[in-house]
């Protein structure tokens, strides 16, 4: 064993672990938001979630993301943790596949699969066929690297002192310790199977003796995988910890179940390597997706008492103060899709903040304010950190690989914070006038409340309905929209009118007639943010009848 040996294992371990994850990021890239429309409609049976979870893995080969994926949309509130079990069941099912396509071992094609794939990712002019070609060449990357791995390792078979470490791992303990520590290192179980393919397709573990072993080491590789979504969780709601920790649960009891039953039957031994006698890397990959299979058929029944224990496990309720991200953690930077999914569930907690304080700062005049002074202070605090968190999420998007139509979304969502936080700023100048003429003590005519409030609840309806526009766009609802704000526009114009024949028979103080025409002014700019809501999520060309 020489330097060049170790040289070599490197390289070869960076270029399979490259290609891994490349193939997995354009994987999730083709198919982008479809992931989301099925987690969150073909999840409520848990046989059905398990068969989407498992199929979904498979296709993005990745177990980790799609458990990280999971964390993230439960945090986001998009998915209820019950739903979540199944499909997590099934995502370490689809993440054996990785290891059937590496036991075909086609390394001395791969620089042929990777060429196509660079040529395809130069000279395709659509964005789809560049990823295509990406996955393509990422598969044949995965596979030099294995190739590499493969030569650099065979030396080890012929070196006793490392041989006489393999002979140290007899215990089954020491080997699941082992498997745990180096997923945890590399943070992929699919990765780490395949070195484990690779040090017995090199003769370092010599087959069929060293088996147990590395089975072993595979159950601890497993349980090293949970690390992912566990990390994901934190800081997140509990409902995400409890994912994180059904991940655990699943993989922890699975490996018991297998120590103790390999412990009383070792002939299970003799029955897995029957499946593709010969052929080492087949044997764990076989052993792989049995160990998972198998923990799935016996644990998918008890699912509900898995959900059981992690609720006993992680107690209690959510509590956030308002002026704090609710949604939006650690589980959204691993995937753009879910990153989009918690941002807009962010936003729709920024707009209920600032109709709230749109509906305080108005009612003082004409009726109680429904919130506390404070309660609007905190609220309007909550918008601000709300718009300067959310604008940064929307940043780290793009770094994340988001398909076309979600990168116009999050365009879209950048210019909805920035009129709700305009919004809320109107709502404070409103409300400061209300104070003043309360320090004044002044109040408004009759008629001018009666104005105001008419105008309140024309400001509230367009408010309402341009974001409930952004949320299913419609023509026939933008048209209602652009209307009403039209229609606001004109009630304004004859309140000005109005305020000044007051001011001109004597009715009212200039003072007082300023603040209404300053509120006047506030009113009429949050309808004209409320329809650039409306306009941020679908244009549409209006075009005045014909007289």
């Amino acid at each position: 064993m020489t330097v060049w040996n170790v040289v070599g294992l490197m390289g070869g371990l960076a270029m399979f672990i490259f290609g891994m994850n490349m193939m997995s990021d354009g994987l999730k890239l083709v198919a982008g938001s479809y992931l989301k429309k099925i987690l969150e409609k073909l999840t409520q049976n848990r046989i059905v979630a398990m068969f989407v979870g498992a199929g979904l893995t498979a296709l993005i080969q990745s177990s980790n993301a799609m458990c990280v994926m999971v964390v993230g949309f439960v945090n986001a509130g998009m998915m209820q943790l019950e739903r979540s079990v199944g499909i997590l069941m099934g995502a370490k099912i689809g993440t054996t596949i990785t290891g059937q396509l590496i036991a075909f071992n086609i390394s001395e094609i791969a620089p042929v699969i990777a060429f196509v794939g660079v040529a395809v990712t130069m000279f395709a002019k659509k964005p789809k066929v560049k990823t295509v070609g990406q996955i393509i060449a990422s598969l044949g990357v995965l596979f030099i690297g294995l190739g590499t791995m493969s030569s650099a390792m065979k030396p080890l078979a012929s070196e006793e002192w490392f041989q006489s470490i393999l002979h140290q791992f007899s215990n089954p303990i020491l080997c699941v310790l082992i498997g745990i520590l180096f997923t945890v290192i590399i943070q992929s179980a699919s990765a780490s199977v395949g070195v484990l393919q690779m040090l017995a397709l090199s003769g370092v573990m010599a087959f069929p003796d060293a088996f147990p072993q590395a089975f072993y080491i595979m159950l601890g590789m497993n349980i090293g995988a949970s690390v992912a979504p566990a990390l994901a969780s934190i800081g997140g709601r509990k409902d995400a910890k409890r994912v994180a920790l059904i991940v655990i649960l699943f993989e922890s009891i699975g490996m018991i179940l297998f120590m103790i039953v390999t412990q009383i039957f070792p002939q299970i031994f003799d029955l897995i390597l029957s499946t593709a006698p010969g052929n080492p890397t087949r044997q764990i990959a076989n052993a792989n997706t049995i160990f998972n299979l198998v923990t799935v058929i016996i644990l998918l029944p008890c699912a509900k008492y898995l959900v059981k224990m992690a609720e006993w496990m992680v107690r209690g309720n959510d509590e956030k103060e308002v002026a704090s991200l609710h949604y939006i953690d650690e589980s959204g930077y691993q995937s753009g899709t879910v990153l989009i999914g918690q941002i807009d569930q962010e936003v729709g907690r920024m707009h209920s903040i600032v109709r709230t304080n749109l509906e305080a700062s108005t009612k003082i005049y004409f009726d109680k304010m429904p919130i506390s002074d404070e309660e609007f202070e905190d609220n309007e605090a909550a918008v601000d950190f709300l718009n300067k968190e959310i604008v940064a999420a929307l940043i780290r998007t793009s770094e994340e690989g988001v398909t076309e139509k979600e990168a116009m979304h999050t365009g879209n969502l950048y210019h909805i914070v920035t009129d709700l936080e305009r919004i809320g700023d109107h709502a404070e100048n409103v409300l400061g006038y209300a104070k003043q003429m309360k320090e004044n003590k002044q109040t408004f005519s009759e008629k001018a409340i009666r104005d105001l409030k008419e105008l309140s609840q024309a400001v509230y309806k367009i408010y309402d309905l341009s974001c409930e526009h952004f949320r299913e766009p419609s023509e026939e609802l933008y048209r209602v929209i652009y209307d009403l704000e039209a229609d606001i526009d004109e009630m304004v114009e004859k309140m000005r009118a109005r305020n000044v024949k007051r001011l001109g028979k004597m009715k009212c103080e200039a003072t007082q007639g300023l603040y209404f025409s300053e509120i006047l002014v506030d009113l009429e700019r949050v309808a004209d943010h409320a329809l650039n809501i409306a306009q941020g999520a679908q244009k549409y060309d209006i075009e005045e009848d014909d007289e």
